[in-house]
């Protein structure tokens, strides 16, 4: 058992040492496919086998930051920049995921997600020499169904057809626009851009996937690039670019713990036609959009009968870039639920 504890130590500070690079902390409501908790979990279903998963992912932004700085709210507020900061948003995601194997080399899986989002936020009023009025205010919760996300995935490569323990697989497909991104607020404007359940773009997405199998343990590492296009209000969320390094340990036959490292680039977004664009709003400037940022995931995973799985994972900021000023992540609650029939 001790030393079960140590190799387990090990790979856990495998994946904390590695380069720093970064996932930026509003990639949760900038990407509304559900791609990025899906991918690892369903990439290989086996042949002629269907596979269910339900994942929930709560996310908690509650801090501002500057560049790799981090700033109060009262910073902000003295800066006189914006009458409108966030404070808080939660982010609650629900993803159900259905894959099919057609062959040894070949799967397929779609992706649908439900969102919900709130945000608290202050609104600040220059009083001049009287100072500033500040007046907490509340946004009414935006809920519906996201963007759904459709793709393929293709074993280019596997030293051997049964049980391999080495393989690389290709991955293509396309995130649609099926959650609304016109959603309104009382006075008649757009909800910022990145609390709407979808983008209203056709986003193609792709994937590489390297797994080695050396029992115990497992380790995989993929990239992920999705290309966003402009929807038809004229707005473009930025490009993202994603890594992952995971490893599994198995401890026993239905207990296996998780660690892993996700990098994302998010690029800037760009609203051509000013639909969505408020410069004394902080969310509604696109010059805070966009960034780098890393989190490391700890986890569990849990297989409690045949052929079912439970996960487990918190993900937590180890390193943020952003553009501009933007409310980032304290942390990400992920609990996966799959079955293969």
């Amino acid at each position: 058992m001790k030393k079960r504890l140590i190799i387990i130590i090990f790979i856990i500070c495998i994946n904390t040492v590695l380069p720093q690079l970064a996932f930026p902390a509003s990639l949760c409501c900038q990407l509304s496919s559900g791609i990025q908790e899906s991918l690892l979990g369903v990439a290989s279903p086996g042949q002629r086998k269907f596979s269910l998963q339900f994942t929930y992912s709560f996310t908690l932004m509650d801090r501002l930051r500057e560049g790799t700085s981090r700033r109060s709210l009262q910073d902000v507020i003295d800066e006189r920049r914006f009458m409108t900061i966030p404070t808080r948003m939660e982010m609650t995601k629900y993803t159900l995921t259905a894959a099919y194997g057609f062959s040894p080399r070949f799967s397929a899986f779609v992706s649908i997600p439900y969102l919900r989002n709130t945000m608290d936020m202050v609104m600040v009023t220059d009083m001049g020499d009287m100072g500033m009025n500040v007046m907490k205010q509340a946004m009414e919760p935006v809920q519906d169904i996201g963007d759904v996300t459709v793709m393929g995935l293709y074993r280019i490569y596997t030293n051997r057809e049964i049980t391999p323990t080495d393989s690389i697989t290709i991955g293509a497909g396309i995130k649609t626009p099926t959650g609304p991104s016109t959603k309104k607020s009382d006075n008649g404007e757009f909800v910022h851009a990145h609390m709407q359940p979808g983008t209203g773009s056709w986003d193609p997405v792709f994937s590489l996937i390297y797994t080695k199998m050396a029992t115990p343990f497992l380790i995989q590492a993929d990239v992920t690039y999705q290309i966003s296009t402009r929807n038809p209000d004229g707005y473009k969320f930025g490009d993202s670019f994603t890594t992952n390094l995971s490893g599994k340990y198995a401890v026993s036959s239905s207990f296996n713990v998780l660690a892993g490292l996700t990098y994302l680039h998010l690029s800037r977004a760009s609203d051509k036609e000013g639909k969505y664009t408020n410069l004394t709003s902080l969310m509604d400037d696109t010059a805070n959009t966009g960034g780098d940022s890393i989190w490391f995931s700890p986890g569990i995973q849990v297989i409690p009968f045949k052929n079912g799985m439970i996960d487990l994972k918190m993900q937590f900021p180890i390193w943020e870039r952003v553009n501009g000023v933007q409310l980032v992540s304290r942390h990400r609650i992920l609990v996966g639920v799959s079955y293969t029939f």
